[in-house]
């Protein structure tokens, strides 16, 4: 019985921290807005910027084609 409420309790926990992932907005030079999990991170030695998309997939873009990064701005409604 503890063993069950152990894994309930953990199952939570993991769950709760799962979902409070900072959300960023970033808009290209071409005007679209591309919403990520996390910070997006840039590689200056590649000239990438890489992040997490809203679905959870790893993603990649010129940082060049980046205008503007705002954290806290998404519309995600997890």
């Amino acid at each position: 019985m503890q063993k069950c409420s152990l894994i309930t309790e953990l199952s939570l926990s993991v769950l709760m921290l799962a979902g409070c992932t900072t959300t960023y907005t970033m808009t290209t030079r071409t005007g679209e807005i591309i919403e990520t999990q996390g910070k997006p991170e840039v590689d200056s030695a590649t000239g990438m910027t890489k992040y997490a998309d809203v679905y959870g997939y790893h993603r990649v873009i010129k940082t060049s084609e980046i205008v503007q990064t705002t954290e806290g701005a998404s519309k995600l409604d997890w």
